[in-house]
């Protein structure tokens, strides 16, 4: 006890300079990448275009053995548990293959906060020797899952990148943490975030910022930002993290990966540090997967409603996984939410998505364009940002623990300041409560004119942009309006890899009163595009199999490695 309170009355750089140092020295000496190759790179390293993907470390530095590599590159969940169902990859092989590998990508993208590698080693160990007698603890048995910094693990930190949570060890788990353990998943790393939770930037001043792995000089997003570093790096075959804006898409979109956001209290979401205040949840926070394949998502969805959540998490759904039939079987009628004048696409982004409406149409599916009128994506992004508004408790334990704001925190209130907001300007003047109440009225008009559409138009699904831009310099992605307007809504929400950035120069300039980063062409090349797929709350089945036939027409041939 005198050790802590003598730490917290340290300076709050010398601390996290100790916390930092304390990270690296968990790392194996073993694991550690040569020098040579590290200086080898252009630097600052968030300043230049390093591809850490193509860099090719992996294989170089020796650290992992060629069945080391096999295991975290040629597999997708469902043929990992199967492997180590049979017995042909033991959990402890494919622990220490996925560790090696989050280890290295640490040291390249600085995507991880804790790591539990000897105990995820034991853990594997345990598993291993069960499944030799015949038993089996879940149906995750030996799966390594990296999870984000935001879940707490008991007897280590959860500091979420926030000092005023430096040295405060969690006394118990979040409950999908003992979900996950119960289901016979290894626990092996966090992840990093935002200072916040509340920026598209995974920065803070506790881990520092973690690197886009297929251009360091672009942000890999927020506020799952590690997670969606981890995964592209192939640090992890799947990996959980939260969206309560965007922030499991907005990883998924910058870092070429797929990304799940379910309708709230799918996946437990109790127990979770965050720094928000914990009695007022205008906008519901809700936890999902992501990986480097569609078909892992429904596996991870599948075995964690298995489990029966209720029984961990009081504020769990209690709705069991469906089996539907598949989409695949039938033609879909799919909307599409177009550009929003206001919140205008990159021309990558727009290119990516006309394509993606070509492919779907050429495969016999129907495309029903909607308008923005019918879409409000523009006034529900301000109805979000005004309830997400109401608590200032981020801003205040930044301020009281002294430590200063990051960059990605100022450029994202500079953005919001710059919004229209003429839809909400009526709560002007309003206390707290009454704002509370004009914004919930006009959030369930938003969500009563999208249920319109639904029974209207009768969607299976809707496909729409996932963000105005792809990946895009540091400190730069403004503000995420088409992906917290299905946070408002509460859709379930599934971001699909399509294509990159060609860096081809256009004429696009951002116009009074628009909402988008600059468009830097030569900048963003090379950057990964995705598009978004979404179904009305409570969906998530439907979505995921609408998802999985949108990816199938996608990757058709060799169309989704098309540059835009």
């Amino acid at each position: 006890m005198a050790s802590l309170l003598s730490n917290q009355a340290l300076p709050w750089g010398q601390r996290v300079s100790a916390k930092r140092q304390a990270c690296y020295y968990a790392l194996p000496a073993s694991w550690l990448l040569d020098q040579k190759l590290l200086e080898s790179l252009e630097t600052p390293w968030e300043r230049c275009r390093n591809n850490m993907v193509e860099l090719n470390a992996f294989r170089e530095s020796g650290i992992l053995s060629e069945r080391e590599l096999r295991i975290t590159e040629q597999y997708n969940v469902a043929e990992l548990l199967g492997l180590i169902s049979s017995g042909e990859i033991t959990a402890l092989e494919a622990t220490l293959a996925f560790s090696k590998r989050a280890a290295i990508a640490q040291q390249l993208t600085n995507c991880l906060t804790e790591t539990y590698f000897p105990q995820a080693q034991q853990r594997a160990k345990q598993l291993d020797l069960l499944r030799e007698n015949g038993e089996t603890v879940g149906p995750l048995h030996g799966l390594p899952i990296s999870l984000k910094d935001t879940f707490q693990i008991k007897g280590s930190e959860a500091t979420i990148g926030m000092v005023a949570f430096l040295d405060q060890a969690s006394t118990t788990n979040s409950c999908l943490v003992d979900i996950l353990n119960d289901l016979g998943a290894v626990l092996y790393c966090k992840t990093n975030v935002p200072q916040t939770l509340m920026t598209a930037d995974s920065d803070n001043n506790v881990f520092g910022r973690t690197l886009n792995p297929w251009n360091t000089a672009l942000t890999a997003g927020g506020s799952s930002g590690g997670e969606g570093a981890l995964i592209a790096m192939r640090g992890a075959a799947i990996g959980v993290g939260t969206d309560v804006a965007g922030s499991i898409r907005i990883p998924a979109l910058c870092c070429g990966t797929y990304g799940f956001r379910p309708t709230t209290g799918r996946i437990p979401y109790g127990k979770q540090r965050g720094c928000a205040n914990p009695g007022f949840r205008p906008i519901p926070p809700c936890a999902g997967p992501l990986s480097n394949d569609i078909d892992s998502l429904p596996i991870f969805m599948k075995a964690v409603l298995s489990a029966n959540p209720r029984r961990y998490d009081a504020t769990a759904t209690d709705v069991p996984w469906r089996e539907i039939q598949g989409s695949s079987a039938r033609k879909l009628r799919l909307g599409l939410v177009p550009e929003d004048p206001r919140i205008p696409l990159h021309p990558p982004v727009q290119a990516a998505l006309k394509e993606a409406v070509h492919l779907l149409e050429k495969q016999g599916h129907e495309i029903v364009k909607l308008s923005p009128e019918e879409c409000r994506v523009d006034q529900a992004c301000q109805v979000s940002w005004s309830l997400l508004g109401l608590d200032d408790m981020p801003n205040r334990r930044v301020l009281e623990a002294g430590e200063t704001a990051v960059p990605s925190r100022l450029r994202f209130q500079q953005a919001i300041s710059k919004m229209g907001m003429e839809h909400v300007a009526d709560i002007h003047g309003l206390d707290p409560l009454q704002k509370y109440a004009a914004l919930t009225v006009k959030r369930a008009s938003i969500a009563d004119d999208w249920n319109q559409l639904w029974v209207s138009k009768r969607l299976d699904a809707v496909v729409a942009p996932a963000a105005q831009n792809s990946a895009v310099e540091h400190d730069e992605f403004n503000v995420p309006a088409y992906t917290v307007f299905l946070n408002l809504l509460d859709y379930p929400a599934c971001v699909i890899p399509f294509g990159k950035v060609a860096g081809i120069e256009v004429n696009f300039k951002v116009g009074s009163g628009q909402s988008t980063p600059q468009y830097n062409p030569k900048a963003l090349e090379g950057a990964p595009l995705s598009i978004q797929v979404f179904t009305s709350s409570m969906r998530d089945e439907e979505c995921l199999d609408v998802a999985k036939v949108v990816d199938e027409c996608l990757r058709q041939g060799d169309s989704h490695k098309a540059r835009f």
